[in-house]
């Protein structure tokens, strides 16, 4: 039987054209997925409210902290209203996230630094201050920052939740992912936030009104100034207690 003849150059090329061609026609759409999955990623955060809870976090969705036990509720009367404790617990969170924010942009995984409002709010509520926040990950602070709250490792949204209501609780979790956020926004104008998402979760579970969420969740315009963009940080806040205060 005469032996087959070797292939010819053109005939090598030809199947290693076709190879690449295959290996890189099934990369592209993996790159393809990946990017359009991205893209999908960037408009659910653009648009928190659009995606419902499909984007919240895991760490976020099995939180107990605000849940409270039949043998916790009896006796456990915080020593505020319900209304002082609701507008005092959302500015805890936000001293406590602005706080924490502002120490990460001072020093890179540096430490709180807490301007005394935390302790402040922390003790005319009668519950224990949050713990602060040392991120391991800098590229996933972010992230990390959402589960810390989430744990309650030192009982603050708990001892909210059981003292005056679980909407305390979720108020305190909506103040700190704001306060995060916040100065995020004065430095980065134009640009989404994922602290989007636990914000718009959290708005809609103690009931704010549309207009405030979509001001808390909207980037910021990328003209103006700094000064500016602080200001209306500032003044969303403000609008926030006034509204828990029944002022408006």
């Amino acid at each position: 039987m005469e032996a087959s003849r070797p292939r010819s150059v053109s005939s090598r090329l030809k199947h290693a054209a076709i190879f690449v061609a295959t290996v890189w026609a099934l990369a592209a759409s993996f790159v393809a997925f990946e990017l359009l999955g991205l893209a999908f990623t960037s408009v659910m955060v653009a648009n928190p409210e659009q995606a419902g809870d499909l984007l919240v976090s895991a760490a976020t969705l099995q939180s107990s902290a605000c849940e409270v036990g039949a043998n916790e509720a009896s006796g456990q009367a915080g020593a505020l209203g319900q209304r002082e404790a609701k507008a005092d617990a959302w500015m805890l969170g936000v001293h406590f996230g602005s706080d924490t924010q502002s120490a990460a942009q001072r020093a890179p995984g540096g430490n709180l630094q807490a301007d005394g409002e935390v302790e402040r709010l922390a003790s005319e509520l009668a519950v224990p201050p949050p713990r602060a926040f040392l991120a391991r990950q800098i590229a996933n602070a972010h992230d990390e920052f959402v589960a810390h709250v989430e744990a309650d490792n030192g009982g603050t949204a708990h001892r909210l939740a059981v003292s005056y209501s679980p909407e305390a609780c979720r108020l305190f979790k909506l103040g700190a992912f704001w306060g995060y956020t916040m100065w995020i926004r004065v430095a980065l104008p134009g640009e989404s936030t994922p602290m989007s998402i636990p914000i718009n979760y959290y708005a809609r579970q103690v009931g704010l009104p549309e207009p405030l969420t979509r001001a808390m969740i909207t980037p910021t315009a990328a003209g103006g100034s700094r000064a500016d963009r602080a200001a209306e940080a500032i003044a969303i806040t403000e609008a926030v207690t006034r509204h828990l205060k029944g002022e408006q």
